[in-house]
């Protein structure tokens, strides 16, 4: 019995337990300054953005604010530069924890929500959706975020959705509002400039549009009839 047990609590407890170390490492670490990143990234010439794209994608696993780290972005490499960097950060980032979640974490969540009649009920909801409506669901969600970013990464790992549809989903929902920040860090030291007023506009933009999103009746379930196509 010990051998069928450990091959199911395995990879449920190693999932725990890197959640639990990007927690740490969010408090402990926390969002980097300006002069700090700086610091390090002095001397790297053309692997700069690089290596941003890289922190920025293990940062993303963590609780700490990705907006924050987007305007950072803008600050440190401008606009040109930064955007690149911070979206390649921020996609491979989404990527690694919707793997994680999903090789670690969805099926210990189906024998879970097995054993409660409830809890299998919704889940087959869920799955459902995110099956015949994936792409847009992650969309709607990436521009209404309701939780942090790496949470919602792992979130979308334990359903059903396709991979692709989560990478796409996650490419249109989060590009506008990503490149919204990068402007404001890019331009903010000339805040009455057209770039940053543009930037704010079009971050005002994308908030509205997410509050719009989140205030929408919920998806319909299962028992409702498809909407075409």
């Amino acid at each position: 019995m010990t051998g069928p047990v450990v091959a199911r609590l395995w990879r449920p407890v190693l999932l725990v337990a890197l959640v639990g170390v990007a927690v740490v490492v969010a408090v402990a670490v926390g969002v980097p300054s300006v002069e700090q990143l700086r610091d390090g990234l002095a001397g790297t010439g053309w692997a700069g953005p690089l290596l941003w794209a890289a922190l920025y994608a293990g940062l993303s696993l963590t609780p700490v604010p990705v907006s924050l780290l987007a305007v950072l972005g803008g600050v440190l490499f401008g606009f040109g530069e930064g955007l690149p960097a911070t979206l390649a950060g921020k996609f491979v980032g989404a990527a690694v924890g919707f793997a994680l979640a999903r090789r670690l974490g969805r099926d210990t969540v189906l024998r879970l929500v097995d054993r409660s009649g409830r809890g299998a009920e919704r889940m087959a909801v869920v799955d459902d959706v995110v099956r015949r409506r994936g792409l847009l669901a992650v969309v709607g969600v990436r521009l209404a975020p309701v939780l942090p970013y790496s949470v919602l990464n792992l979130l979308w790992g334990l359903t059903a959705v396709r991979f692709r549809h989560y990478l796409l989903g996650t490419v249109l929902g989060v590009t506008p509002g990503t490149t919204a920040l990068v402007a404001v860090g890019a331009f903010g030291t000339d805040p009455g400039s057209l770039p940053f007023l543009v930037s704010v506009a079009g971050l005002a933009v994308v908030v509205l549009t997410g509050v719009v999103l989140a205030r929408r009746r919920p998806v319909r379930s299962r028992a409702d009839p498809p909407a075409d196509g």
